[in-house]
């Protein structure tokens, strides 16, 4: 039956429900107000094999879609070619004569605040993870984490393992503004992939169903990140992970038997064949795709955990790699040209970044603290020497940045290094660089040696210009000067004390290593001979 409304309740309801109308809301919860900051780094990851830096393989689809969901940075310059001081620079702001961390063993001076530190004293939860044995708590790496998470070689080596532990992390801080570093170490030496990421470039298995279907996983344009059911494979530093498919490549036989000293391997005493080089440049790039699938599962993850909208996320190389470049193999500490310095680095934020925007001003890793700082709204220390690049993440303007560097002093376990004319930092070499030129100075006893390089014209930097343009030299050399006036160790030589540090090294951490080439293999090689297995 109908029911009709008596007119007199009407004037009540009325009442009543303006009254509704007046109460206070529910209590709801306030949104975060902080953004949270996930920092990702990843090992001997070069910008030019990237596609999104214009590498004609597709080597990190997920690594290019945050850069497209955000900014690209197109000239991003490490401050070392190596891993202490180059994520010393990004933790602190600093370049390596300021934060003091010169070599490998070394640790970052408990008086300096780290970026970790920062936002902890602004009440993130903060947690560190990465599988690398130079960055254990001796490293001095753990200022400002809550947990420092560094496990032993054999409990892992592989960004599966990292990338699951962090998702754990997240689903139980996701209710507080958190910062989260991870450091992937996979791409590194001695780039061994699990199948199908270590056969994805060989001409033999490109019939093969699980290459097939990951490449086109890694092909196929799309928005959201998707890892392949593959990054569920354990990987890591084993070489039988790669012998089967390579059975007769002598640098992976070389490596695998120690037959000879990296430094052999290392500064191109050994003329390998081609197609032998070829082949490591192929697993360095399945490295490449395994480290990014893995990625992809975390940013999926914090997407699914429903963080995404409201987290700062950047990615970026530590260093590079040189794989037969100006005469360096496998390996990255000890020069200072573009291909283990130039390094990709991308940084979203919804909301606060437009999508699709690229930076072609050079800038530096040791930017990345006081970005992420002001990020944050928090306040920029003035003693870092890094600035902050949000006005470029915005469209707008900065001064013209120069990028300083320096490299690896003389290892006295790899004798025969060659181009190292003085024990200690003063052998070290420096460099200055901006959009278009470099300056390198190596140091020698005759005579400082100068290389000038044109980037625009010759980014391979072939050619030597420093005695067809001295004006360009000249134009650059008082910064350099400057930069290495204001440093108080520069011809410090602390070798003994470095030797002594790797002695009292225990025997896990001095395996992984040595697998990985920072340390020699100690055996009795007549390395200053040229051999010839072409």
């Amino acid at each position: 039956m109908k029911r009709i409304l008596n007119p007199r309740l009407i004037p009540l309801l009325a009442l009543a429900s303006a009254l509704h109308a007046c109460r206070a809301p529910e209590p709801v919860d306030p949104p975060q107000s902080k953004p949270n900051v996930l920092l990702i780094t990843i090992e001997t990851l070069r910008a030019d094999h990237s596609a999104i830096y214009g590498y004609s393989r597709n080597t990190t689809p997920n690594l290019d879609r945050v850069g497209q969901q955000g900014a690209v940075f197109m000239q991003a310059i490490a401050q070392a070619p190596f891993t202490l001081p180059s994520l010393a620079s990004v933790m602190t702001g600093r370049t390596p004569p300021a934060h003091g961390v010169r070599n490998h063993p070394a640790a970052l001076r408990p008086e300096l605040t780290t970026l970790a530190e920062h936002l902890a004293g602004a009440g993130y939860d903060t947690a560190a993870m990465t599988r690398h044995s130079w960055l254990k708590r001796r490293s001095g790496f753990d200022q400002g984490f809550d947990e420092y998470y560094n496990n032993k070689f054999w409990a892992g080596l592989d960004a599966r393992s990292l990338s699951l532990a962090a998702i754990e992390w997240l689903r139980r801080h996701q209710d507080n503004p958190f910062f989260l570093w991870l450091h992937f170490i996979d791409p590194h030496l001695p780039y061994t992939p699990g199948y199908p990421y270590s056969v994805l470039y060989h001409p033999d298995y490109q019939d093969d169903s699980k290459v097939q279907h990951v490449r086109s996983m890694i092909e196929q344009p799309r928005d959201d990140f998707r890892p392949s059911p593959y990054a569920d494979l354990s990987g890591g530093p084993y070489l039988d992970l790669v012998l089967p498919h390579y059975p007769e490549n002598p640098i992976l036989l070389d490596l695998a038997t120690r037959q000879r000293q990296r430094v052999e391997i290392f500064f191109g005493k050994v003329r390998y064949p081609e197609p032998a080089i070829e082949q490591i440049r192929d697993l360095y790039d399945g490295a490449l795709v395994y480290t990014d699938d893995n990625l992809a599962r975390l940013l999926r993850a914090l997407s699914e955990i429903g963080l995404e909208k409201n987290t700062v996320v950047v990615v970026a190389g530590d260093h590079g790699e040189a794989l037969g470049d100006h005469g360096l193999y496998f390996t990255h500490d000890f020069t200072l040209y573009d291909e283990v310095l130039r390094v990709p680095l991308v940084v979203r934020m919804p909301g606060r970044i437009a999508p699709g925007t690229t930076v072609a001003q050079q800038v530096r890793l040791m930017d990345i603290a006081p970005t992420l700082l002001e990020l944050a709204d928090l306040d920029v220390p003035e003693d870092m020497e890094g600035v902050s690049l949000v006005p470029l993440l915005e469209n707008r303007s900065l001064p013209y940045l120069k990028a300083f560097a320096e490299s690896a002093p003389k290892r006295p376990l790899f004798s025969g290094q060659p181009r190292v004319y003085y024990d200690g930092n003063k052998g070290k070499w420096r460099m200055v660089r901006d959009d278009r030129w470099k300056l390198i100075l190596i140091p020698h006893p005759d005579g400082d040696i100068f290389e000038l390089y044109d980037l625009v014209s010759d980014p391979g930097e072939t050619r030597n210009l420093y005695e067809e343009l001295p004006g360009e030299a000249a134009k650059l050399w008082p910064s350099l000067q400057e930069w290495m006036r204001k440093d108080p160790d520069r011809e410090a030589n602390r070798t003994a004390e470095e030797t002594e540090a790797l002695e009292e090294l225990d025997p896990a951490t001095r395996q992984q290593l040595e697998v990985l080439g920072y340390i020699n293999n100690l055996i009795n090689s007549e390395s200053s001979t040229i051999k010839d297995q072409s």
